[in-house]
């Protein structure tokens, strides 16, 4: 990669520690065009350097000094590995002291590995790398770290295979996280049986353990190991990949991160962990849903133990004793009610992947005492042997129970259901605090009036029966909404349904999705969804009556339509909406950034698939 022009460099630079390519106050331009000239136009250099300074609470510019003085002056001449080792090392060692423990704790990832933030924080906790002296809740203050290493670019944001947000590491600064790890005994890596002996053979204890496994094509075995005296003391123990064989958990008495992780392929391997009931400090157990977790029938012994993901299995029948959960998350194969007693789990924050209609109604209005819970995920099947009464019923009840949680921030319901009796547009009084919620599946008549009153929502998947123009006009007031999944199974032939100026002023992203060819009745005044980028249009529909919707050339900000239609041959999607997309953006005054015209054909799919992926990652 060739390095940046000293322009480039310089944008990248201050655009990163003031916010803005033009404001480098006068008196900061000498030391940082020095800053500049050492970092040799090499990104990653420049980022970090800007990263460091951006994260400095007041500035000073003796401190900025002091970081071109840490800087070698052969770098810009000659960058050598070693010399971008000694810059992301001056970051690493300006860290306060409570963020290098989390910062160390990614050498537990190999190479490249997609780190969900959520999860990463919960192992923080469980290793006690987190404090809460001012009594905030500790997974405010973990993600509040999180944060700061994101700010300071020790940990880079990304997209996995599904579009869903994760982080990476870059490969050179997993370099150096491992050097550090490796002189502070931190934690220790094994991709072998070869590097078992070795570890097992340390005059020094191991504190945390990274088994990264595959499967030898010849011998069909993965790493074999035994808890010697070097790994009995072992604190966070986390398996990556295949495993034909676990050791004595018994063993490990002082364990508190317990995870089985196979991120690219899926197995039908059993995992035998009845003896977690024995390890009494355990605080984080994960499975991934590529293994059938076999836990104890009873487990009220682990009395610190916060978090609890498995992908499928059974689940303790004395979980609700358990006075520290906080995390209770199943994958989608799990097919399991909540407990009948799930109101008595006040300690819960998050729990995911129970089965809805297969739990009882004493359990769904039990939902509504966990005033803790702060993200909720169910899965509706379509159990044919509950009749239609009864779904009633228990559809009401969950309402309710979730109209009860006032510190929601997230709620999920995978699968369809036809709301005819309006359960969900009769809500009085929806949880105010709701950031992100998906009911894609879940069909109403219109848009309830009672969305309008989320301010904090900025992420909403809905389908309804009809779209009008009230409807649009209630999603438009939302003050948050960056980003929007529409479902509308008609429109009204009757009116167009039109996005008026001011609508939507902070959206982002837009899919709207059809049972109709609605193009010709939706259209955007100017000045409407002024921050949209990304447009998808989805038509369910053997026949497209070949228009745009009108008004498109007012979307300023548009850099990206998706365009999806059902059932026709590719090549005449391409003709059809070319000669229909393409003349509204001619006729824009200008165009901000270059322009991305997507065409696709689909065969028809289950509605409620798309939320597969993303529900199985626990």
């Amino acid at each position: 990669m060739k390095p940046l022009s000293f322009e480039d460099s310089r944008r990248l630079f201050t655009s990163r520690v003031f916010g803005s390519e033009n404001k480098c106050p006068s008196n900061f331009e000498e030391v940082s065009n020095e800053i500049l000239k050492k970092c040799g136009g090499l990104p990653l250099a420049i980022i970090t350097i800007a990263s460091l300074l951006a994260s400095r609470r007041e500035r000073s510019k003796n401190d900025w000094e002091n970081i071109r003085n840490s800087l070698g002056s052969q770098f810009a001449i000659n960058p050598t590995l070693k010399g971008m080792r000694n810059i992301l090392n001056l970051s690493y060692m300006n860290l306060p002291l409570h963020l290098r423990t989390c910062f160390l704790y990614l050498g537990m990832y190999p190479e490249d590995y997609e780190i969900m933030r959520d999860d990463l924080v919960r192992k923080w906790i469980a290793e006690g790398f987190v404090s809460n002296s001012h009594g905030t809740n500790l997974e405010d203050v973990g993600i509040s770290y999180f944060n700061e290493l994101v700010n300071r670019s020790l940990i880079q944001p990304a997209r996995d295979r599904i579009g869903q947000v994760c982080y990476r590491v870059h490969d050179m600064m997993l370099d150096l996280i491992l050097s550090k790890c490796a002189e502070d005994n931190f934690n220790s890596l094994a991709y072998s049986s070869e590097d078992m002996t070795r570890l097992h053979g340390c005059t020094y204890k191991i504190r945390r353990l990274s088994l990264v496994s595959q499967v030898d094509r010849i011998t069909k075995k993965t790493i074999s190991w035994r808890a010697s005296d070097s790994i009995s003391q072992v604190r966070s123990l986390v398996w990556f990949g295949d495993c034909k064989s676990i050791p004595r958990l018994s063993q490990l008495k002082y364990i508190r991160v317990l995870s089985f992780e196979c991120p690219n392929s899926f197995g039908d391997s059993h995992l035998d962990l009845t003896a977690i009931s024995q390890l009494f400090q355990l605080r984080y157990l994960k499975v991934s849903e590529h293994w059938c977790a076999k836990l104890p029938t009873e487990i009220r012994g682990l009395v610190h133990l916060d978090t609890l993901a498995v992908g499928y299995g059974s689940i303790p029948s004395d979980i609700e004793h358990l006075p520290c959960l906080s995390n209770l998350k199943l994958g989608w194969y799990a097919m399991i009610a909540l407990p009948e007693r799930i109101g008595n789990m006040e300690s819960l924050h998050t729990l995911h992947g129970f089965g809805l209609e297969m739990s009882s109604l004493e359990a769904l209005e039990g939902l509504g005492k966990l005033t803790n819970l702060r993200s909720l995920k169910l899965c509706n099947l379509g159990d044919d042997e509950c009749n239609l009464l009864e779904k009633a019923v228990k559809f009401d009840a969950l309402v309710s129970s979730i109209c009860k949680l006032r510190n929601l921030r997230y709620l999920l319901v995978v699968g369809d259901h036809d709301d005819k009796d309006e359960i969900l547009g009769s809500v009085s009084d929806p949880p105010a605090l709701i950031e992100e919620m998906y009911l894609s599946g879940w069909k109403i008549l219109g848009v309830p009036k009672w969305i309008g009153d989320l301010n904090c929502l900025h992420s909403l998947e809905l389908s309804v029966r009809e779209t009008k123009n009230d409807g649009i006009t209630i999603l438009g007031g939302l003050p948050s909404l960056v980003y929007l999944y529409l479902i509308v199974a008609t429109c009204p032939k009757e009116e167009a349904v039109i996005v008026s100026k001011g609508l939507f002023p902070v959206l982002e992203r837009l899919t709207f999705l059809s049972e109709e060819d609605v193009t010709t009745y939706l259209g955007f005044e100017a000045g409407a969804m002024s921050k949209l980028r990304e447009l998808s249009l989805e038509l369910r529909v053997p026949q497209w009556g070949g228009a745009a919707p009108a008004g498109m050339e007012h979307l300023s900000g548009l850099q990206q339509i998706s365009v999806t239609l059902l059932g026709k041959p590719l090549e005449q999607v391409e003709l059809e909406v070319g000669s229909a997309f393409t003349p509204s953006f001619r006729l824009r005054s200008s165009v901000s950034a270059p322009f991305l015209l997507s065409l696709q054909w689909v065969r028809p799919v289950s509605r409620w698939n798309r939320w597969l992926d993303p529900f199985i990652c626990i």
